[in-house]
């Protein structure tokens, strides 16, 4: 029974925090494509703003759900969300994926589990007769 009402108090709280979604990620990324991406067998969400040097990435829903629901179920004591590290890992595949060579200069938690990544990339020019 305490299951339950710990599973139902930690889906309600998830609800509730879509409320409070900061207003910055609406306004820098309200009209950027969704890209999905994989890498080392796990899925990500990837907002990519090249004309602004940055991106959010975030594990898939199902797995940052997964996440929420054993956090909240064990009072917090298991915690096994996707780390900083496993995210810049992530982007950098990314890159190298699009053929992109890009190199990570910060990042900032935007909203847990969302990172917003900085990056400079090197710029190809082509000739063209």
């Amino acid at each position: 029974m305490q299951a339950r009402t710990a599973l139902h108090i930690t889906l309600g709280l998830l609800a509730l925090s879509g409320c409070a979604y900061p207003q910055y990620v609406n306004d820098e990324y309200r009209y950027i494509p969704l890209t999905s991406f994989s890498h080392d067998n796990r899925s990500f969400r990837i907002f990519d703003k090249p004309s602004a040097g940055r991106l959010i990435i975030t594990p898939s829903l199902s797995m940052a759900m997964g996440n929420a629901v054993i956090r909240g179920a064990t009072f917090g004591e298991v915690d096994n969300a996707t780390g900083q590290r496993t995210l810049a890992a992530a982007v950098e595949a990314y890159f190298a994926a699009q053929g992109r060579k890009c190199t990570l200069t910060g990042s900032s938690l935007i909203y847990d589990p969302q990172w917003e990544f900085t990056y400079e990339c090197e710029v190809r020019y082509t000739a063209t007769p």
